[in-house]
């Protein structure tokens, strides 16, 4: 459902933004490794905790492998998932019968588009939206949610979790 693709072109470099058919969102680039699944219905994305400031982080072992003094304050620096950052998604919170009240109103949105502009589609979203919600549904707990920058809690909500 989150398939339009705009490309970026410059000194023969190409970079495709994956946007939200709905609200027209930036979701992701090829920058990410990217993969579709459940029929196109989802994206799947590896991403990474990272130092947002560069700094190495301290695993809590101290100064055992040449870090810092044990004496010395922890710096401040913030560790954040990578693609989170760069696309200024904020993290929020659903209980299961929310978040599946709002997936349902979500793939009906998508459907809806479907059937008005690539309607041999429908089909095939359908059966792959049944199957995503079943996935998402049993594996709720291990879920990280996020909203778009906008905070509009009608796009697309990301998802997160550890593989």
């Amino acid at each position: 459902y989150q398939r339009r693709v705009h490309g970026i072109k410059d000194n023969n470099i190409q970079m495709r933004v994956y946007k939200d058919i709905v609200s027209n969102e930036e979701i992701i680039s090829d920058s990410f490794k990217f993969a579709y699944c459940f029929n196109e219905v989802l994206g799947k994305c590896l991403s990474q905790m990272v130092n947002k400031n560069g700094t190495p982080i301290d695993i809590g072992a101290g100064n055992a492998f040449g870090g810092e003094d044990a004496d010395e304050p922890a710096d401040m620096s913030e560790v954040v998932n990578n693609i989170m950052d760069v696309f200024v998604y904020q993290e929020t919170s659903f209980d299961k019968k929310s978040y599946q009240l709002y997936l349902k109103g979500f793939m009906k949105r998508i459907k809806t588009h479907l059937e008005a502009t690539n309607p041999s589609r429908v089909e095939e979203f359908m059966a792959g939206a049944k199957d995503a919600f079943k996935w998402i549904t049993a594996n709720f707990d291990e879920f990280t949610f996020y909203m778009p920058e906008s905070f509009d809690a009608e796009n697309s909500i990301r998802l997160s979790y550890y593989e």
